[in-house]
This record gives C-alpha cells, structure tokens and sequence, in this order.
C-alpha cells in the first residue's frame, strides 16, 4: 500500500466513523439516560436522508443540515410520548414499540418516496476535491469530518460542562433521587430523547449525498452499527467516538486487505470485545 493511498483510506474510515457516531451516541444517550433500546433509531437516520432530500431540493443543502435534524427530533418528541406509558416496564416492551415504529416509518417513507434509491447532489464548493498527501480527497469528506467533530464536541460540552449534562449524570446515577428533589424527570426524558433522535437525523442528513437513500435500510442500519455500542460500551457515551472511528477504519482497511470477510470484520471484533472485556474497551472500570 502506497502512503497516498494509505491517507486515502484514513481519511475514508474516519468519516465512515464520524457519520457513524452521529447514530450511535444518540443511541447511548437514550440507553443511559432513559434505560431503553431505541430499535427504531436507524429508521430515524434514513429518515433523515429522505427529508434531506425534499427540503435541499427547495432550500438547498446548508438549511437542509439545520433543519432536518429539528424535523426528526419533533416526530422523535410524539414517539417519546407513545414509549412513556411503559417505563418501569420489562424494557423488551419498549425494544418491540420501537421495533414497531421503525416498520411504521418504513412503511410511510415508502408511502411517501416509493422504493426508488435517491441520490442527492452536492453544492459545487462541497463538490470537489483538495490535494493532500499526493493524493486528491473529496471535499465532502473532509466537511463529514469537521461537522461530526463539531458535533462531538458539543456532545461532550453538553454532558460534562451544562446543567442538562449534569442532570442527565445524576437521572443515570439515581432518577429516583434527582425526581425528588423537584425536577420534572418526564420533561428531561423527552429532552433527551429528542436530542438523541435529532443526532441521528444529522448523520442521514451527512450521509444522504454518499450512499443514497432506501427504505430497507431503517431496520438493517442499526443492526450495523451495534458492534460500535458493544465496543464503546452499552452505558458509556465517552466511548462512542473512539469505538466509532476504530469500527470505521477496521472497515475501511478491511475492505482493502481482507475484502471477503469485509462485512464479518466488525462483528468479529465485537464478539472479540464482549469475550475479553463485557463492558467495553473504551469503559472505565468504575464506570456502570
């Protein structure tokens, strides 16, 4: 492998990563915070794609990336709502109501765009190429990256250094203790809820103009990225983003060095992680 072609697939497993992380980290805000398994996030993230798709095409991209993801939250907000009836309750009710809502959203983005795979096209300042490394890399790519950064960032700022974060740690440490002391647990669940849906609504939003959009993909996605959440560990945010970008570079250089055993390489190394380390690589030992 020449070192061009190297960077290359650097750059490529990082933004497969990145945009990864976008659905992942919602995933784990919601399990950690509302002690539920969203099935229906990846129904979410293709929806996403699709109204990216109606709203570029009249207001452009650049609103499409601000607007979608508030789109997706509000309809995340009436699942909240529909889910609410069942805390406290076996948690397998609520992973078959999401499960539901995934077909339902399915269904409907069948209903509404048909079966057709839809590509989106790009402003022309994000689609062309910048010469790096001796080698050209596509502008989107490196704007995947630097959006799923930010985004990170504002994740991170948001659990560790505002009082949400500080009430979502203390709703995960003891919701009995923080609803006593008078806050409204009810309004935080939804408040979390909607940002982690708004979250993965932003990587279909990232990800429409690259791989398209299907409805088949809002019950198969998901089950895709699970290998991250196992690697990161199941009750631990922090470990989203390193655990997404090993995931996005083991698929990327997989792809490359070991291409018929390209889609076994992430379940391998999950099954590898839930052998020799259950709670995840990325997870402290005190962490729960």
């Amino acid at each position: 492998m020449t070192l061009p072609f190297f960077f290359q697939t650097l750059i490529s497993g990082v933004s497969n990563g990145m945009v990864s992380y976008l659905m992942i980290a919602g995933v784990s805000l919601i399990m950690s915070g509302m002690n539920m398994v969203n099935f229906g996030q990846g129904a979410f993230y293709v929806l996403g794609t699709y109204l990216t798709y109606t709203i570029a095409s009249k207001t452009g991209f650049l609103p499409a990336l601000i607007l979608v993801p508030l789109a997706v939250a509000v309809i995340g907000y009436f699942v909240e709502k529909a889910t609410r009836p069942l805390f406290g309750k076996d948690m397998l009710y609520i992973m078959l109501l999401t499960y539901g809502v995934a077909y339902m959203l399915c269904d409907m983005m069948v209903m509404i765009w048909g079966y057709s795979i839809r590509l989106l096209t790009l402003p022309k300042f994000l689609n062309g190429s910048i010469r790096m490394f001796g080698i050209n890399f596509p502008v989107y790519y490196l704007f995947e990256i630097v959006i799923s950064g930010i985004i990170a960032f504002a994740f991170w700022f948001m659990i560790n250094k505002t009082k949400l974060g500080m009430l979502t740690r203390a709703i995960i440490s003891d919701r009995s203790m923080v609803a006593n002391l008078g806050v409204n647990v009810n309004s935080m669940f939804s408040v979390l809820f909607m940002i982690g849906i708004g979250i993965a609504g932003l990587g279909g939003v990232l990800n429409a103009p690259i791989t398209g959009m299907s409805p088949k993909e809002g019950l198969s996605v998901f089950g895709n990225v699970m290998p991250i959440l196992c690697i990161g560990g199941l009750r631990n945010m922090d470990g989203c983003l390193p655990a997404a970008l090993l995931v996005g570079l083991v698929n990327a250089f997989g792809a490359i060095f070991l291409p018929q055993y390209y889609n076994l390489l992430p379940a391998a190394l999950m099954v590898i992680c839930m052998f020799l380390r259950p709670q995840g690589i990325f997870t402290k030992k005190e962490a729960r």
